[in-house]
């Protein structure tokens, strides 16, 4: 099996593997379809059951310690994909090996077949007591009354500390100012900036729109040599079906209301947004195929899902000058942007609605959102803390440093890992303490704006006849 390099291992369990002797694959033990649960519970016993599409080791975790605290509750996770194959690899630390895996995407297909299995237990009264909503229009749910105010739950559970989470999280997941999913653990949308060639530019990521980002690209490109082709370019390589959603998710509520069944696709605002993204090909100012990936001014790396990932990638890109900025954004709310990948709903027709709490309340628990299993940034201020504290013990005598210093190897060339300073730790808290922005919308809606958008990338149809396409679809979507 080939060796993977450090930077191939990110996409998934990414760094956070050197801090771990367990690698990110799961093996469960789990019901796996939609047969629901398999086990019978013992007399006065309860069992709540929790759909998730893949389970993975945090939510194994969490069963195993959960019915040890709570010998009456059995939790039953109803796995409907088995776990995907990985690849793994070993990385290289002084006098010791580190095993770092890789986890395949999930197939789109299986997402929305998850989605469509969920949706109809909702809709038939048949769903699980605990639902990840990831692919699913919650809020058709919610409005349907399917799903459990869980604002009200967290209101009137006097043993919830609301204080101690991140509020620009539960505030920009709520729908009709509620929550009715809560994110276990989210990754951050971000960009990483190379300072060498942003030398004296002043870029305020707290506020910036996609038209500002326009005219700060179009000043950065450069052709020193005059062959036409620019010798940097301000955007690293990103798919227009990754553009658009980036920028349809980052101003999402000014061309959809779902709650209000209204959709504004076919807006100027909206048929200018796609202008301005085509415009960014067009304009070269997005990395070309053929060209070096590290002649670029803004590297998009997706989600960042490890503390570890907020430490070294900026490290490890552009010979150390690397550092992390927010996403433009067309909203009112700014900030860092993030997604998450364990999102949990309560069924409002579940006959254990006060167990499932529990067992909500317990994955957003200090014990279990500073447990290295988590895989992801914590919601929970405290598990955040404990796990920045745990970079902080790297190349010591502490838990993860296991007093080894250690070493990757990042394009050949061999780099210490060494703690973080006080004030480089201090800079990761003050990006959590500014996640507020949303990523995801409604993955229907998204889907129609990436199907529909594809013409107009290829030059095939108008801005203003996709956005009209657009209208209707979502129109008709919103009112069914």
């Amino acid at each position: 099996m080939r060796k993977l390099t450090v930077k191939q291992s990110v996409v998934a369990c990414s760094l956070v593997s050197l801090l771990s002797l367990t690698a990110c694959s799961s093996n469960t033990t789990t019901t796996t379809g939609d047969t629901g649960s398999t086990t019978t519970p013992a007399t006065g016993n309860k069992t709540v059951t929790l759909s998730v599409m893949t389970s993975d080791r945090f939510l194994e975790l969490a069963k195993q310690k959960y019915e040890a605290l709570h010998p009456d509750t059995k939790i039953n996770i109803k796995e409907y994909e088995a776990a995907p194959q990985t690849a793994t690899g070993q990385g290289q630390g002084q006098g010791q090996q580190q095993q770092m895996v890789m986890v395949k995407k999930p197939d789109p297909k299986n997402i929305e077949k998850y989605a469509s299995s969920v949706g109809a237990e909702l809709m038939s009264g048949k769903a699980s007591d605990v639902i990840v909503t990831s692919g699913l229009p919650f809020q058709k749910y919610a409005d349907k009354k399917l799903l459990e105010n869980i604002s009200d739950l967290m209101s009137k559970d006097a043993s919830f500390k609301k204080d101690s989470y991140y509020a620009g999280i539960f505030d920009a997941m709520k729908y009709n100012g509620s929550l009715y999913t809560v994110p276990i653990k989210v990754g951050l949308n971000m960009w990483i900036g190379n300072q060498a060639l942003l030398s004296g530019q002043q870029v305020d990521d707290g506020k910036w729109t996609w038209s500002d980002f326009k005219k700060k690209a179009s000043a950065l490109v450069s052709d020193k040599n005059n062959d036409g082709k620019p010798d940097t370019y301000p955007l690293g390589k990103i798919e227009p079906d990754q553009l658009i959603t980036s920028m349809l998710n980052s101003s999402f509520s000014k061309f959809a209301d779902v709650g209000a069944k209204k959709a504004k696709f076919d807006s100027p605002d909206f048929i200018n947004m796609l202008k301005l993204a085509k415009s960014l090909y067009d304009d070269k100012l997005i990395l070309a195929d053929n060209s070096d990936p590290d002649n670029v001014v803004f590297q998009p790396k997706g989600n960042v899902l490890m503390y570890m990932d907020m430490y070294m990638m900026p490290k490890m890109n552009f010979d150390g000058k690397g550092a992390y900025y927010n996403l433009p954004s067309e909203s009112e709310a700014k900030g860092t942007q993030f997604t998450s990948s364990l999102p949990l709903a309560i069924n409002s027709k579940s006959a254990n609605k006060k167990e499932a709490w529990e067992f909500v309340k317990y994955l957003l628990s200090d014990e279990m959102q500073s447990s290295r299993e988590l895989s992801g940034i914590a919601v929970n201020k405290n598990g955040a803390k404990a796990q920045i504290d745990l970079l902080k013990s790297l190349g010591t005598a502490g838990e993860g440093g296991a007093g080894k210093s250690m070493k990757l190897n990042i394009n050949g060339k061999a780099m210490a890992v060494t703690p973080p300073t006080e004030q480089e730790a201090a800079a990761i808290e003050k990006v959590l303490n500014n996640i507020s922005v949303n990523g995801e919308s409604d993955p229907k809606i998204t889907n129609i704006v990436v199907e529909e958008t594809a013409p107009f990338f290829q030059g095939q149809k108008s801005a203003e006849e996709v956005a009209k396409v657009i209208q209707n679809k979502v129109s008709t979507y919103l009112q069914e």
